[in-house]
C-alpha cells in the first residue's frame, strides 16, 4: 500500500474578510498525481500556496493541518520552510513573467535554484544545467537571454527546469500549459508524468488533465464538491458542476457579412530579433468584417506579428499597408491581462484612459462606460477596484472593454483565452462572436489553440 506523503486536514482560509477555502480534506499518495481542477476563483491556487505558505499578509489560516511525511507545514519557522521549498516540494507558478527576474538571464535563474539548495563546482553546474535543458528541450543559447526575449512557453519551460533542479519528492504545478500550444501542452504533460514524481497538477481545465491525473479533485467556491479516481470523475460525475467543466459546447459558425474593403495588407514580412530569424516572408490581408486567426507553436512568433502590426517592436522588414483613418481604428488584447493592465489604476481609469488621452471629457467616458459595461456582463460594482481584485475572466474582459470603447475596425486578440479556465473561455468566446456581429469589427486571432480558431475566424494561417 503506498503512503501519504502529504496530508491537507479541516483546511480553512480566509483573506480580509472573504473565506477562500472551508474545510479542505485530502491525502496525497506517494508516486500519485492528484489535480485540483476548478474555474478561476474557485480557490485551487491558494490551497495550493498554502502548502508551501506562500499566502498573502492578510490571509489568515482559520483552521488545518498540513503534514508532509511528519511535519506540519503550518507550525515549522521559516528557516525549515525556506529549506522545503524548491528543494522538497517544487513549484511551478502559473505566470512567468511575474515570477521571473525581468533583469536576469534565464540561465543564470536556474543555476540560483540549483545553487540555494546545493554546493557544487562550475563544472558540475553546468553539467546539471544541459540536463535541465534538455528535460524540458530549451537550448543552451537561450540562456543568455531575458524573460522578455523568450516567447509564453519557453518561459514556462524555464520555470519548471527551476523547479525540477533538486530533484524534489514533491512538484506543485500551477498551471503549467497555460501559455502552450496544442501540442507541447501534450509533450509537457507526458513529461510530468513520465517523472514518477508525486505530483499536485493545478489547472482549470478539466479534460486536459484527464490523460495524466490518477486523482481529480474539484473545487467550487472554496469547497471540495468531488473527490475520486480520474476513470470515476469522467464516466460517473456525481455533480453538476463537474459536468459542466467537462462539457463540450457545439461550434456555431455564423455567416458574417465581410466587405471587399481590404483594412490591412501585410506583405513579405520579416522579423529579427539579433541573428535570429523569427519571422520570414509572411504575407495576408485582412477585409472589413473578416477574422484571420494565425496559428502556430509556442515560439513560432505568433505574437511578434501583433507586435509588428502595432508598432510595439521595430525590427521587421516587409510591408505593412493600413487603410485606416485613426491610430485608434487598430486594439489590441494582449496575452496576459494581468500584466497588461496597470495594477495601479483603477478599472473604470484603464477602460477610460484611450478616451481621455483622445481628449474626451469625463462626463462622456462615464457614459460610454456605463452604456458599455452591461453588454459585455461586466457589473458596474468593478469600475472602483484594481486588477488584482478581479477574477482572469473579468480581467480580460476589461482588456476587451479597453479596445473595444475605441471604436476600433480592427482587434489584434492575442492568446484570449489562454489563462481562462473553461467556462470563462467559453464565455469569453461567446462575446467576442456577439462583439463581431454587433460591431462588425474585424479580429486576427493569435492562438495555439485550433479550437478556438475554428470557432473563431473565418481563416486560419499557419506558420
Amino acid at each position: 500500500m503506498k503512503e501519504i506523503i502529504l496530508s491537507i486536514k479541516n483546511l480553512s482560509i480566509s483573506i480580509g474578510n472573504k473565506k477562500i477555502l472551508n474545510n479542505i480534506n485530502l491525502n496525497l499518495y506517494n508516486g500519485e498525481i492528484l489535480s485540483i481542477v476548478g474555474e478561476s476563483g474557485s480557490g485551487k491556487t491558494i490551497l495550493s500556496h498554502s502548502i508551501l505558505r506562500l499566502l498573502p499578509n492578510n490571509s489568515n489560516i482559520e483552521t488545518g493541518e498540513i503534514y508532509y511525511k511528519n511535519i506540519n507545514l503550518l507550525k515549522i519557522d521559516e528557516v525549515k520552510i525556506q529549506q522545503i521549498r524548491g528543494n522538497k516540494i517544487a513549484y511551478i507558478f502559473q505566470e512567468p513573467m511575474k515570477s521571473l527576474n525581468p533583469l536576469q538571464k534565464v540561465g543564470s535563474q536556474i543555476e540560483e535554484a540549483i545553487l540555494i539548495h546545493r554546493q557544487i563546482n562550475k563544472k558540475e553546474l553546468i553539467n546539471e544545467l544541459e540536463k535541465l535543458l534538455n528535460r524540458v528541450s530549451l537550448k543552451m543559447e537561450q540562456m543568455a537571454q531575458l524573460p522578455h526575449q523568450l516567447s509564453g512557453g519557453e518561459r514556462q519551460r524555464v520555470l519548471i527546469a527551476m523547479a525540477l533542479a533538486n530533484s524534489p519528492d514533491i512538484l506543485i504545478a500551477d498551471e503549467p500549459t497555460t501559455a502552450l500550444d496544442w501540442e507541447l501542452q501534450r509533450d509537457i504533460l507526458n513529461f510530468i508524468k513520465n517523472l514518477k514524481i508525486t505530483t499536485i497538477l493545478v489547472s482549470h481545465n478539466l479534460p486536459i488533465v484527464r490523460n495524466i491525473a490518477d486523482k481529480i479533485v474539484v473545487l467550487k467556491n472554496g469547497e471540495l464538491i468531488e473527490f475520486g479516481t480520474t476513470e470515476n470523475i469522467f464516466s460517473n460525475p456525481k455533480h453538476e458542476y463537474t459536468k459542466i467543466l467537462s462539457a463540450e459546447p457545439p461550434i456555431i459558425k455564423k455567416n458574417f457579412f465581410i466587405s471587399d474593403i481590404e483594412l490591412l495588407n501585410i506583405k513579405n514580412l520579416k522579423i529579427k530579433y539579433g541573428k535570429r530569424e523569427i519571422i520570414n516572408d509572411f504575407s495576408f490581408s485582412l477585409k472589413q468584417g473578416e477574422s484571420i486567426g494565425i496559428a502556430g507553436r509556442s515560439g513560432s512568433g505568433k505574437s511578434s506579428i501583433s507586435k509588428a502590426i502595432v508598432g510595439l517592436i521595430s525590427s521587421w522588414n516587409g510591408e505593412i499597408i493600413k487603410n485606416l483613418s485613426r491610430r485608434e481604428d487598430i486594439q489590441m488584447v494582449f496575452q496576459d491581462p494581468f500584466n497588461s493592465l496597470n495594477p495601479r489604476m483603477t478599472i473604470k481609469k484603464i477602460v477610460g484612459e484611450g478616451l481621455e488621452i483622445a481628449g474626451i471629457d469625463e462626463v462622456e467616458i462615464n457614459k460610454q462606460i456605463f452604456d458599455m459595461f452591461p453588454s459585455l456582463n461586466l457589473k458596474l460594482e468593478l469600475l472602483e477596484k484594481l486588477p488584482h481584485q478581479l477574477s482572469g475572466g473579468e480581467r480580460q474582459r476589461i482588456s476587451i472593454a479597453r479596445a473595444i470603447i475605441m471604436k476600433p475596425k480592427i482587434i489584434i486578440l492575442d492568446e484570449p483565452t489562454s489563462a481562462l479556465d473553461r467556462v470563462s473561455s467559453f464565455q469569453i468566446l461567446q462575446l467576442l462572436i456577439n462583439i463581431r456581429e454587433n460591431l462588425k469589427i474585424s479580429y486576427i486571432v493569435i492562438s495555439h489553440d485550433q479550437e478556438l480558431l475554428e470557432r473563431l475566424t473565418d481563416k486560419i494561417i499557419k506558420i
